[in-house]
């Protein structure tokens, strides 16, 4: 009887144990990158009870059974079933069902799954942005985004060119970056790769549209790495290698002298050549090799360590990167930190608090690469030591024969030099008052600070080749931006099959500049000790300062539905308030609305055997810019010298003018798409087709005298012209497997994209790229921008009887002043006289289409990448194909005397060598000097191992080597065909509509590395 009570009583007991009602909570992630998956169902079984993942793919469910099965499922992904065994925190990774990813998606203030997606998000992962180390994030994208132009920049600490989807718009053309949740203004070199974990580039209208007022150029969405409960993780990587430029081929010495001399026997002239340099300079200089290192020093290291408990994760890294000019003289380096937590309280109050300090420094790197091909071949680096003097400046060697200044010279004397600290803070609150509720605040500054010291050293070499007085400056520039962000974010899902995801918020932004500036001349001399302003005259003493700031203040809100995981629409709508424009005008709306169709979800598809996803998709929206002065509504005076009554005195002018009914740019934007998944989801196919177009384009117009504003260079802003971007974009990729220990992937971008100026100012064309006078680039109402214009070359003359044959109807000569061997330009009027009237456009700097591929292979421990990008059907305009004239006592390129005409039927391409040039064969904008700047350039060959872990105490290390730009197929005769598109001869800022012109600008390096990627 005792025996039958207890077991009676025991088994109550753990019936009453097993039925104990606990709450559960956990994070679900996906096993391919361990982000949090929001959106996860997960539910009681054999009961309708359940939740579903928030932002960060966490849930909390409470009243459950201990006893309980817990069913986790996704779109994507496997269901799968875990017992609760009493256990209060289950963290589940769950597996894709395809080889598809189906990841989150960071989207404007909010995430998504990648297939819920109704607007064009593309996603670049970490591992795709450290392949290619680089000082700036933006390169990694090239190749990598559909309609998606990153031009490379060559020079240590330059900044690559984004265009996304073409342009709209004169004010600038660089995305608006989004850092964590925090807009940054101006560029992103400060950041370090290695901390990024991933980057989503909002391509069109219905996505951007939430960021308003400065999404007219796309934005990109930077994600850092976070913090994950669990065992510390320590990661250490590290990059080193060289960079190298190839050497161009120009003249030797007594090639030189032959064109020299050669020119002026042409044109039956004595020539005035100095031969000095055969006694004092026999074998002659060198002076690319003299002034470009062979070499260049990159090197890129990063350390991290990650973990975290339940209540408190993190994630600190440290990171530097170096690189090292051709030259001598510059440089660019960082040292950046970060340090990323959040803290859980409980399962209401979450708190994070992010802060990244960061110092940059470098020196100013001279673009002495024309100089170096162009200086006299004959002259040697430095005068004879027994006319050397104190100032070590003057002991360099005036040309002999040209007017090139001294390429060793200048870069001696080169001392430009800035160092900058700043820090970006970030921190938030994360709420949950009720179940399904976020409400989220954070707060951001990102205050930087730049120091810049100038010294211009006096020196005398020759009348022409001299500095009278030193010039000494420093300034001082301050950044304080910050940022308030809040929303309120509600997702769930009712009656099974509806899911909603409502988010609405509100933003206040300020961004403020502090500027100072001192400079002074004549310092008495040039040792270090004396490069200090107050070293300078006291009497040509200078000093400037500023301050400006801007304020936005906007309210947002967004609307995502979707039924049954078929029929999904989005809605968005942003009201931005900016300090930049005048009371009425200071509001503008900018909404967007985007839908899409998963017919694989419908009842129809579920027999077929072709399809694994098929998804139709379109968005329409519209976004503003507001890339004006802050001042841009004032009237502004600046200071000048006038003479009155026979003395100069000070005075003031109307520098510019302010516009008092200036109103917001918008851009309007729509697409249509399709997403394909076939084979068993190894073929995914994604097109798209867009237009973008701006109205009410802000402008800064020259002022009309007629106003009364005796100023001929003071502008005023004023919204008077729109542009329309038009283009295609096609993404193929396959993946497989094969066998247990193969796997590879392949993907091809193609996309195109037409930029046109449907007006501009209104006041007739706009020139730029200035040439002998002349203007390179016409940008006119309707056509394309920033195309080549000017006369058209139609081969050589050969000889005499074809001089005399181009003539009008009349037999008057077109050409009077040619000869045999000058270039026939084209009397396009047909007037008989070769004037303004005879130009046209030559030539168009942006390509027809874009491409890019990317190959991955791995087999057991080896891997293997490719990255290639090129561009098909752009036009540049070469001018150092000048070189082949020789004008100006200039060096040539190597084999001018053979290339150039010398006789009937020795070239139709490159002019007879004159010294006069009166036909203007090299001193008029022509197609002459356009060229196909097509090209094909593989961006990275990398191939890594990874040793085993036994070799390793368990750790993982693997080691790789890769060559970077190692080779380019192209028909274009200058030394880089990507470096024009990323600016342009007198826009070093890369104008859109002034680019695609080759000045000799600093080279893509090729760049070899070696690395390690240590995990423990």
């Amino acid at each position: 009887m005792k025996q039958l009570l207890f077991l009676c009583c025991f088994t109550l007991i753990s019936l009453c144990g097993f039925s104990q009602q606990i709450t559960v909570k956990g994070i679900v992630t996906s096993a391919s990158d361990n982000l949090g998956l929001i959106g996860a169902t997960v539910q009681i079984k054999g009961t309708t009870t359940g939740t579903i993942t928030g932002l960060d793919g966490d849930y909390t469910l409470d009243n459950v059974a201990s006893d309980a099965v817990l069913v986790f499922s996704s779109v994507g992904y496997e269901t799968q079933e875990i017992p609760v065994n009493g256990r209060t925190t289950i963290n589940l990774v769950m597996k894709e069902a395809s080889e598809l990813l189906d990841e989150v998606v960071v989207i404007g203030y909010g995430a998504v799954k990648k297939s819920d997606l109704t607007s064009s998000i593309s996603t670049v992962k970490s591992e795709d942005i450290t392949q290619t180390v680089t000082g700036n994030a933006m390169d990694a994208l090239q190749g990598k985004v559909n309609g998606v132009q990153v031009t490379s920049a060559g020079s240590p600490g330059a900044t690559p060119k984004v265009l996304i989807r073409g342009v709209t718009t004169v004010n600038g053309s660089d995305p608006l970056y989004v850092v964590d949740g925090m807009p940054i203004s101006g560029n992103i070199n400060f950041l370090n790769s290695n901390d990024i974990e991933s980057m989503q580039v909002l391509k069109d209208a219905s996505a951007a549209a939430i960021y308003g007022t400065r999404a007219s150029n796309g934005v990109i969405l930077i994600t850092t790495k976070k913090g994950k409960a669990g065992q510390t993780r320590v990661n250490f990587t590290a990059s080193v290698g060289f960079q190298t430029i190839s050497k161009p081929n120009v003249a030797g010495p007594s090639e030189y002298k032959d064109v020299y001399n050669t020119r002026y026997t042409n044109d039956g002239l004595t020539s005035n050549w100095n031969d000095t340099g055969a006694t004092t300079n026999p074998g002659g200089t060198d002076w690319w090799d003299t002034v470009v290192n062979k070499a260049a020093l990159t090197q890129n290291y990063s350390l991290s360590v990650s973990g975290g408990t339940d209540k408190l994760v993190y994630n600190f890294s440290l990171g530097y990167y170096r690189s090292n000019s051709q030259f001598d003289v510059g440089y660019w380096d960082k040292l950046n930190a970060r340090l990323n937590t959040e803290y859980t309280f409980n399962k209401y109050v979450k708190f994070g608090f992010d802060i990244a300090p960061r110092m940059e420094s470098w020196d100013d790197t001279p673009n002495q690469f024309s100089s170096a091909m162009s200086m006299d071949p004959t002259t040697p680096v430095f005068r004879p030591e027994d006319q050397w003097e104190d100032n070590v400046y003057n002991n360099y060697q005036r040309s002999y024969n040209n007017q090139t200044w001294n390429p060793a010279g200048s870069i001696a004397r080169a001392n430009d030099h800035s160092r900058e600290m700043g820090a970006i803070i970030n921190t938030y609150l994360q709420i949950n008052p009720i179940e399904k509720l976020t409400l989220r605040t954070q707060f951001g500054a990102n205050a930087h600070y730049r120091r810049t010291d100038h010294f211009v050293p006096q020196f005398y070499m020759d009348a022409l080749e001299k500095q009278d007085l030193s010039d000494i400056s420093r300034q001082s520039q301050e950044w304080l931006d910050w940022n308030w962000t809040n929303t309120a974010t509600y997702i769930d899902t009712f009656a099974e099959k509806h899911n909603l995801n409502v988010m609405a918020g509100f933003t206040a932004e300020r961004y403020a500049w502090y500027n100072v500036q001192a400079t002074r001349d004549n310092v008495p001399n040039n040792l270090d000790q004396m490069q200090e302003v107050n070293a300078g005259d006291p009497t040509t003493a200078e000093g400037f300062g500023e301050t400006t700031f801007n304020t936005l203040v906007s309210f947002l809100g967004r609307v995502m539905y979707n039924y049954d995981n078929r029929y999904y629409i989005s809605a968005s709508l942003r009201a931005d308030g900016s300090s930049r424009f005048p009371s009425g005008n200071k509001y503008a709306l900018f909404p967007a609305v985007s839908a899409s169709w998963r017919i694989t979800a419908e009842e129809f598809m579920q027999d077929q055997e072709i399809f694994n996803d098929l998804k139709l998709r379109g968005g329409w929206g519209r976004v503003g810019n507001q890339a004006i002065d802050n001042d841009a509504t004032v009237t502004l005076l600046d200071q000048t010298q006038y003479a009155y009554g026979g003395s100069i005195t000070n005075g003031y002018f109307v520098s510019s003018i302010g516009n008092t009914d200036l109103k917001w740019e918008t851009v309007e934007d729509w697409n249509v798409g399709i997403d394909m998944s076939l084979l068993n989801s190894r073929l995914g196919v994604t097109f798209e087709y867009f237009q973008k177009k701006s109205k009410d384009m802000l402008y800064q117009k020259q002022t009309p005298l007629y106003i009364g504003y005796p100023n001929w260079n003071s502008t005023v802003w004023m919204n008077i012209g729109s542009m329309q971007a038009r283009g295609w974009e096609l993404g193929l990729s396959w993946r497989d497997q094969i066998g247990k220990d193969f796997s590879y992937d392949i993907g091809v971008n193609l996309s195109a994209v037409r930029n046109k100026a449907i007006k501009f100012s209104g006041d007739g064309p706009i020139y730029t790229g200035g040439f002998n006078s002349d203007s390179i680039i016409r940008n006119e109402d309707g056509g394309l921008i920033s195309r080549f214009y000017g006369y058209v070359a139609d081969g050589l003359f050969q000889n005499w009887e074809e001089v005399y044959a181009h003539t009008d109807e009349h037999g008057t000569l077109i050409q009077p002043d040619a000869q045999p061997g000058d270039i026939r330009f084209k009397d396009l009027d047909h007037n008989g006289v070769l004037d303004a009237n005879d130009k046209a456009f030559i030539g168009n700097p942006y390509p027809d289409l874009m491409m890019g591929i990317n190959i991955g292979l791995r087999y057991k421990r080896i891997d293997f990448a490719a990255n290639f990008y090129g561009t098909f059907g752009n036009d540049i305009f070469n001018i150092t194909k000048g070189l082949y004239s020789g004008a100006n006592g200039q060096n040539v390129w190597a084999g001018t005397l053979q290339e150039a005409w010398h006789g009937e039927g020795t070239s139709n391409d490159i002019p007879r060598l004159s010294y006069s040039d009166l036909n203007l064969n090299y001193n008029r904008v022509s197609s002459f000097y356009v060229e196909d700047g097509s090209y094909m350039r593989c961006k990275l060959l990398q191939i890594g191992y990874t040793l085993p872990e036994k070799w390793v105490g368990g750790s993982q290390l693997r080691i790789s080597f890769s060559a970077q730009n190692p080779f380019t197929i192209t028909g274009y005769s200058g030394m880089d065909p990507e470096r024009p598109m990323a600016d342009g001869t007198t826009d070093s800022s890369g104008s859109v509509i002034n680019t695609g012109i080759d000045n000799t600008a600093y080279p893509n390096p090729r760049t070899f590395l070696f690395g390690i990627d240590f995990k423990f």
